[in-house]
C-alpha cells in the first residue's frame, strides 16, 4: 500500500476511460487511495484515547489495589500468572516397588504402542520371512520327535 502525497513519476498513468480494464484499475487504485491528513488525525484520536483509558486503568487498579489481591497487574497493564500446584495422580501413588514396576510396565507398553516396528514394506517381508522359517524350524523339530517317538514304541499287548 502506497502511503504518499504527490505520484512518483515512475508510475504509469492509466487513461480516465471508463471502460473495460482501464476502469477495473482505476477503480481498484481507488480502493486503496489514503488520504495522509485523515490517517494522521484518526492515528493520534486513537493513541490520545487509548493513553486515556490506561491511565482510568492505572487510577482503578491503585484504588483496588487494598481491596483484592488477585489481581496481579504490572505497570503496563498485563496480568501476571503464576503457576499453581496441583496434586497429580503421580502424588497420589503410594511408592511401592510393586506400585513402580507396574508403573515402568504401563510406560514400557505405552512405549512399544508408539514405535513403529514395520514402517517400511520391505520390514514387512522379512518379518514375514522369519516366521516361515520359524515355523519350518519347528516342523523339522516335530518330525524328529515323532520319528523319535516311533523307535521306542515297543510292543506291549498286556
Amino acid at each position: 500500500m502506497k502511503i504518499s502525497k504527490t505520484k512518483k513519476k515512475t508510475e504509469k498513468n492509466v487513461p480516465t476511460s471508463s471502460h473495460g480494464i482501464s476502469k477495473w484499475i482505476k477503480e481498484y487504485r481507488d480502493r486503496f487511495a489514503i488520504d495522509i491528513d485523515q490517517l494522521e488525525q484518526t492515528s493520534r484520536q486513537y493513541l490520545a484515547q487509548s493513553e486515556v483509558n490506561s491511565n482510568e486503568r492505572s487510577e482503578n487498579n491503585n484504588n483496588n489495589n487494598g481491596l483484592s489481591d488477585n489481581n496481579d497487574d504490572d505497570d503496563g497493564g498485563w496480568t501476571v500468572v503464576s503457576r499453581s500446584l496441583k496434586k497429580t495422580r503421580q502424588r497420589m501413588i503410594p511408592s511401592t516397588d510393586k506400585t513402580l514396576n507396574r508403573l515402568r510396565a504401563k510406560l514400557k507398553r505405552s512405549n512399544e504402542k508408539k514405535e513403529l516396528v514395520n514402517f517400511y514394506k520391505f520390514q514387512m517381508t522379512d518379518k514375514k520371512i522369519d516366521q516361515l522359517d520359524q515355523l519350518k524350524m519347528k516342523f523339522e523339530l516335530d518330525k524328529q520327535r515323532i520319528t523319535q517317538m516311533r523307535q521306542q514304541r515297543k510292543f506291549k499287548p498286556f
